[in-house]
C-alpha cells in the first residue's frame, strides 16, 4: 500500500515537471531532459523482473534517445514536429516490449496485440485511477475521516469562484485593499481562472498518465492461447502465377519505355513533345504509389500466404524476383524525374524526402526480396529497424543545410535562386547562407538577423543551432558595419 502510494507522488512530481520545462514554453532541451526523467522513473519503478535486455529493445532505446536529443541540436520544424508525436510513441513501444515480452517467440500478430493490450489496460487504468486511490485511503485513512476531508472540499470547490468574484470586486473598489492583497503572492491574481484551471489540468493529466502507465507495466500480461496461434491465409500457386505473370508484362512494357527515355536524352526533345519540367513532374507520384503496392504484393506472399509444401514454389520466387527488377526501374525513373524537376524549379524540404523515402523504398525492397528466398527471415520486424533507422539518420542530416548548398549550386549554373523559398527555413540554414554571403541572399540575412533577435531567452528553450546562428549573424552585422 505505502508502495502504491510513493509511486503515485513519484509520478505527480513527473507531471511537476512536465509543467515547469513545457508549459507555455518551446521545446529545447526540455525535451531530451524529459524524456530521460521518464526512464529513470520507468528503470527504478518498473524493474525487469526476468531476462535481460535484446538488441532490438537497445535499438529502441537508442533511437528514442537520439529523437529527442534533436530538439536541443537542431531547429528543423517539420522533423521536429514529427519528433515530437514519435518520440513518446517509440517510448511506449520500448517499455512495452521491454517489460511485458518474456520470452516469447516473435509473431507480428503477437506483437501488435500485446501493444493493443496494453494500450488499452493503460487507458483503462488511466479513467478508473480514482477509484484506485480512492481504495487506497480507505485502507489508510478512517471512512469518518474521509467524508469530513470529501465535505470540505466540496465546500472549497464551490467557494473558489465565489471568493474570486469577490476579491476582484473589492480590490477595483478600495486601491488600499488591492495593494494588500498585492503584497500576497501575486502571481495567482495575474492568472485567470481559466488559465489555472488549464495549468493543473496539465500536471494531473500527465502525472494520472505515468501512473497508470507504470502500473500497467508492472502487471503480468495475460494472452489466451488461440490469440498466439494465427491460421496463415491459404494461397492458390496458379492464381498467384497468373496475377504475377499479368504484372510482370505491363511491367515489362513501361520498363521498355522508361529505357527509350534513359538512353534518348532529352525528353523534351521526344515525339511525345513533353517540356523537360512536364516529364520530370509526370507520374511521379504514380510510380511510387506503384512501387508501394508491389511491396505490399511481396509482403502478403511471402509472410501472410501459405502453400500445399509450406514453402514459396521455385516459379513463384522467379516471379516475385523479376517483379521486383521491373519495380527497381520503376524507383529509378521516378528518382531521375524528381532530379529533373529539382534541377528545374529547386530543392525543397517535399523533394529531399521524397528522394529519401524512395532510396528507403528500395532497401525495403531489398529485404523483401531476401524474405523470397529464405522464408524464416523476420521481414515485418527487418522493415521496422530499417525504416527506424533511416529516419534518425534523416534527423541528423541537416536537410535545411542541404537544400541551401543545392539550391546555391543550381544557382552557379543557371542564376536562378527563390529567396522566398530560403527565407523560410530554420536557423539550421543560417551558417551555410553566411558562408556563402552574396547580393541575392545579402537581405536575407539581414531578415533571419532580425528573426533571431526575439528568440526565447529561457534555459527550457535553448537550442544549439538558434543560439550558433544568433552568436553568426551578430558577428556578421558587425563585419558589415565595419
Amino acid at each position: 500500500m505505502d508502495q502504491t502510494w510513493k509511486n503515485f507522488f513519484i509520478c505527480f512530481s513527473g507531471g511537476l515537471i512536465f509543467y515547469y520545462l513545457f508549459y507555455d514554453k518551446v521545446p529545447g532541451i526540455s525535451y531530451p531532459l524529459f524524456t530521460i526523467f521518464v526512464y529513470v522513473l520507468f528503470y527504478i519503478r518498473v524493474p525487469r523482473k526476468e531476462g535481460k535486455s535484446t538488441w532490438f529493445e537497445k535499438l529502441l532505446l537508442a533511437a528514442v534517445l537520439l529523437l529527442s536529443v534533436t530538439f536541443a541540436l537542431y531547429n528543423d520544424f517539420v522533423l521536429l514536429f514529427l519528433n515530437f508525436l514519435l518520440v513518446p510513441f517509440l517510448m511506449f513501444v520500448h517499455m512495452t516490449f521491454a517489460r511485458r515480452w518474456h520470452g516469447v517467440k516473435w509473431r507480428n500478430h503477437l506483437f501488435a496485440l500485446v501493444m493493443f493490450k496494453t494500450f488499452a489496460e493503460t487507458v483503462y487504468c488511466f479513467f478508473t485511477t480514482h477509484q484506485f486511490v480512492r481504495q487506497l485511503g480507505k485502507g489508510l485513512i478512517k471512512e469518518e475521516k474521509i467524508n469530513t476531508v470529501k465535505k470540505m472540499m466540496i465546500g472549497l470547490i464551490i467557494s473558489i469562484p465565489l471568493l474570486w468574484t469577490i476579491i476582484s470586486l473589492l480590490m477595483s473598489s478600495d486601491e488600499h485593499f488591492r495593494l494588500l492583497v498585492g503584497r500576497l503572492p501575486g502571481q495567482l491574481f495575474d492568472e485567470n481562472i481559466s488559465s489555472i484551471i488549464v495549468q493543473a489540468g496539465v500536471i494531473i493529466f500527465v502525472s494520472l498518465l505515468l501512473f497508470a502507465f507504470f502500473i500497467t507495466l508492472g502487471k503480468p500480461l495475460v494472452i489466451r492461447d488461440e490469440a498466439i496461434e494465427i491460421d496463415p491465409v491459404k494461397v492458390d500457386s496458379i492464381i498467384v502465377s497468373t496475377v504475377l505473370l499479368l504484372l510482370n508484362f505491363v511491367y515489362f512494357l513501361y520498363t521498355a519505355v522508361q529505357f527509350s527515355y534513359f538512353f534518348h536524352g532529352d525528353p523534351s526533345s521526344t515525339s511525345l513533345q513533353y517540356t523537360y519540367a512536364e516529364y520530370a513532374r509526370r507520374g511521379f507520384t504514380e510510380l511510387t504509389i506503384v512501387s508501394l503496392i508491389n511491396l505490399s504484393i511481396l509482403f502478403f506472399l511471402t509472410h501472410a500466404g501459405t502453400y500445399k509444401n509450406t514453402k514459396l514454389p521455385a516459379f513463384i520466387k522467379l516471379l516475385l524476383s523479376v517483379l521486383v527488377t521491373f519495380t527497381f526501374v520503376m524507383l529509378t525513373s521516378a528518382f531521375h524525374r524528381l532530379s529533373l524537376y529539382e534541377k528545374a524549379f529547386g530543392y525543397t524540404y517535399s523533394r529531399v524526402f521524397a528522394h529519401a523515402f524512395m532510396i528507403l523504398l528500395f532497401i525495403l525492397l531489398m529485404l523483401a526480396i531476401f524474405k523470397v528466398f529464405k522464408q524464416k527471415f523476420k521481414l515485418l520486424r527487418a522493415m521496422f529497424v530499417v525504416s527506424l533507422a533511416a529516419y534518425v539518420i534523416v534527423n541528423y542530416l541537416n536537410i535545411d543545410k542541404l537544400i541551401v548548398v543545392k539550391n546555391l549550386e543550381r544557382y552557379e549554373e543557371t542564376g536562378r535562386l527563390d529567396k522566398n523559398y530560403l527565407s523560410t527555413l530554420s536557423s539550421d540554414a543560417i551558417p551555410t547562407l553566411i558562408r556563402y554571403d552574396n547580393e541575392e541572399i545579402h537581405q536575407l540575412l539581414k531578415e533571419k538577423a532580425s528573426e533571431m533577435r526575439s528568440i526565447s531567452d529561457e534555459w527550457q528553450s535553448y537550442n544549439y543551432s538558434q543560439v550558433k546562428a544568433k552568436q553568426l549573424l551578430e558577428k556578421w552585422n558587425l563585419s558589415e558595419r565595419e
